[in-house]
């Protein structure tokens, strides 16, 4: 009893600093989704990064620059063959065709897919850089690939817009972890971000043919982003 007693005001904190920050989330959501409509420039590196209206921003969102810069920790071939998933402004597309690699970037949104040819353009990696347009592995059929990059949206329901798509779906990341093992070559593997705060990390560890381990981890404080290294049992 004195056991329950202890940890319940902690708990309770807890939940209310969770309420909390779930309706700030929602506040600069809203906030960020005007952002959207303007065009942005980030820069990395030195090198530039225009995100259209529209777009995902990786680099302001932290999950795409995270997910990126996780890809340059781990030895990456020059001919290996890398999908970048989901490419949003193409920011995992060029930090791997920066390591000379090269890629072929894909997303539904159509804008997303311009802001891709855009960026490649705008850092000379035309030659490396391949964009597709299409809904998950549809671009890519019968295509197997060394390193799939993959910033899933991490909440489930229905995609309000095209821009939206970036944040939630009933079942992008379920329809990911089934058709992934199609598209890996037998000592390939998917780097996945995902957030503590999103609804879709469970599926990925019941993924029974999947095995995964920890590539890196930010901790927000109230979200942990985690970076996932997924191989094929």
């Amino acid at each position: 009893m004195s056991h329950a007693i202890t940890h319940q005001p902690l708990e309770m904190r807890w939940r209310w600093a969770r309420s909390i920050y779930r309706a700030g989330q929602r506040v600069w959501l809203r906030w960020w989704q005007r952002r959207l409509k303007r065009v942005q420039i980030e820069y990395i590196d030195g090198w530039p990064l225009i995100v259209l209206p529209g777009v995902f921003n990786g680099v302001r969102i932290r999950s795409g620059l995270m997910l990126a810069r996780a890809l340059e920790t781990l030895p990456l071939s020059a001919s290996a063959r890398v999908l970048d998933l989901g490419t949003g402004s193409g920011l995992g597309a060029i930090f791997t065709a920066r390591q000379g690699a090269r890629v072929i970037a894909s997303d539904i949104n159509p804008e997303a897919v311009r802001c891709a040819h855009l960026n490649a353009s705008a850092n000379h990696l035309e030659d490396r850089i391949e964009i597709r347009l299409g809904d998950l592995f549809e671009p890519v059929r019968e295509e197997r690939f060394d390193v799939i990059l993959f910033n899933p949206p991490y909440y489930r329901g229905q995609p309000r817009d095209f821009a939206d798509r970036a944040w939630r779906s009933p079942d992008t990341f379920d329809r990911f972890l089934a058709e992934l093992p199609e598209h890996l070559t037998e000592q390939g593997y998917a780097l996945v971000v995902l957030s503590t705060d999103g609804e879709i990390t469970s599926a990925l560890m019941a993924a029974a043919q999947l095995t995964t381990r920890i590539i890196q981890q930010h901790d927000l404080i109230i979200e942990i982003l985690t970076v996932y290294e997924i191989r094929v049992a």
